[in-house]
């Protein structure tokens, strides 16, 4: 739960599909039933394909969908575009320009 969106009146919708702005996952909806079940960083992934080359400062290790990426530390790396931008949303990543 986002208790930061919970607790705030002024935040307590947000639209089916819709990019949460600090993780880059999306509002997706369950069912109470499922809440056990419910992986976010399988389930709310948005990016499904594609790679993007990034420049991570520090990031630990972390999971999303069945991947698991990292540790880095000041490294230029090519993950896929939902891991990307995980790490950019999380400001532990930039985008690396890229030579046309």
């Amino acid at each position: 739960m986002d208790t930061v969106v919970t607790t705030d009146i002024h935040r307590l919708i947000r639209l089916p599909a819709t990019l949460h702005g600090k993780t880059g996952l999306k509002k997706v909806e369950f069912t109470i039933a499922s809440l056990d079940d419910f992986d976010p960083f399988k389930s709310a992934t948005a990016f499904r394909g594609g790679s993007e080359i990034i420049f991570v400062s520090k990031a630990p290790e972390f999971r999303l969908g069945d991947e698991a990426f990292g540790p880095f530390r000041n490294e230029r790396v090519e993950l896929p575009t939902a891991a990307a931008a995980l790490l950019i949303c999380k400001k532990r990543a930039e985008v690396v320009a890229q030579d046309v």
